[in-house]
């Protein structure tokens, strides 16, 4: 196993097989107390799977291994309902099974498309919350290569 930093990953190489990530769903946006107005939801973090794609491609492009979904929209009087905040993909070879933290499983990318959502936006403010908006889910994920056996050599 190698350390770096905040990131545990096994290597063999130039191959990684396995990722530590940071996910945060967005958070929602403020509702308009006045007239009623709701906040837009904030985004989701999802993972989709991709062909031609690799965990050591992902752990290159994306080195600060942090995905934060985009903030929902604060209500006013020209959009009294807020807009959804964008969502953040992932990209993910196929293959791989998605963990949370404490090993439970998330779910398993088999297919190119294939989509996991890994961290809910929050809510946008409305009546119930005060026009308070709610904080998006954060989550820190693992992606586990299913297929790799661990091959010793005999001398």
């Amino acid at each position: 196993m190698v350390h770096c930093g905040c990131v545990l990953f096994r290597k063999y190489g130039n191959f990684v097989d396995n990722l530590r990530l940071f996910t945060r769903g967005g958070s929602g946006g403020m509702g308009y107390p006045r007239l009623g107005g709701e906040g837009g939801k904030g985004g989701d973090v999802w993972v989709v799977a991709q062909k031609k794609m690799t965990l050591k491609q992902l752990k290159d492009k994306y080195p600060q291994k942090r995905f934060v979904a985009g903030e929902g929209a604060n209500s006013r009087v020209s959009a009294l309902k807020g807009s959804k905040g964008k969502d953040c993909e992932i990209p993910a070879p196929v293959g791989i099974s998605v963990t949370d933290e404490n090993g439970k499983v998330i779910g398993e990318l088999n297919k190119e498309q294939d989509r996991i959502l890994v961290a809910e936006g929050g809510l946008g403010g409305k009546f119930l919350t005060n026009f308070l908006p709610l904080k998006g889910q954060r989550r820190i994920i693992h992606l586990d290569l299913k297929l790799i056996a661990d091959v010793g050599l005999v001398g």
